[in-house]
């Protein structure tokens, strides 16, 4: 056997150590090495020392999660992180087209706005903006979202 082997046979408690460094007591390591290769012949244990059914158990809860996920997607339950970005950038880019919209609409609504009011209502909408990005910006970096309702 190489050293190796030995080293990964005694990681796994099949080789029970002697006093002394490097040394195992014979006769039981090989008995728990000959131990050890009939629960793997028998298909009890896998070549990780792990037994058969852990391994299988843990696999199959793997396979079921991944199932599950697959499942999830195709039925619409949900979302790829770039169709949650898409959708909310669209989100975003409405409602700065009808914010940056009310001065405009406030002229034609209002005849008597002089073309300073517009300009004052235009800086105001863009102002609100600004701090609402900057807002957003603010929770996503921290990972709160009481950040963007004023709570802190």
């Amino acid at each position: 056997m190489s050293i190796r082997s030995i080293t990964d046979w005694d990681q796994k408690g099949v080789f029970r150590r002697a006093v002394g460094r490097g040394r195992y007591e014979t006769v039981a390591s090989v008995n728990g090495y000959i131990a050890a290769l009939r629960e793997q012949a028998a298909g009890r244990a896998s070549a990780t020392g792990q037994s058969l059914t852990d391994e299988r158990a843990q696999t199959e809860k793997v396979i079921r999660q991944i199932k599950e996920r697959e499942l999830a997607k195709m039925t619409g339950e949900s979302m790829t992180l770039s169709e949650i970005e898409a959708s909310w950038s669209l989100f975003a880019q409405t409602v700065k087209a009808a914010v940056l919209s009310i001065p405009g609409k406030a002229r034609s609504s209002i005849p008597h706005l002089t073309p300073h009011d517009a300009d004052v209502l235009k800086h105001m909408c863009r102002d609100i903006l600004l701090d609402m990005a900057e807002e957003v910006e603010a929770s996503v970096i921290s990972g709160d979202p009481g950040e963007m309702s004023g709570e802190k």
